[in-house]
């Protein structure tokens, strides 16, 4: 009875280390797919972060681009006015200096 209790416990303990040793490389392998996974969810977000960053880049070009068309219009348009009021004004001072020398009158 002893040496069965004996080859029942040897029996037990080797079973137990071939289950520990089968849980040590279950979990090493789920060890390694897990940092391969972290890796290429890395390695993904990356890529879609850079996209966006280029996306976002040429939004804020093109946003630009029409805000400088925009402005550059208003300034031209501004600048047609003024020079248009300041022609319509000075009509009189040539006149009155056309006249001046005209006449003899310095």
């Amino acid at each position: 009875m002893t040496e069965e209790m004996i080859k029942s416990i040897t029996e037990a303990e080797a079973q137990a280390a071939e289950t520990k040793r089968l849980a040590e490389e279950k979990a090493a392998r789920i060890s390694g797919e897990a940092t391969a996974s972290a890796a290429r969810t890395e390695k993904s977000s990356e890529d879609v972060c850079k996209a966006y960053r280029e996306t976002q880049i040429k939004i804020a070009r093109a946003e630009a681009e029409t805000r400088y068309h925009a402005a550059l219009a208003t300034a031209e348009k501004q600048a047609r006015e003024y020079c248009a009021e300041i022609l319509k004004n000075s009509d009189d001072s040539v006149s009155e200096i056309v006249g001046r020398i005209i006449s003899g009158d310095r």
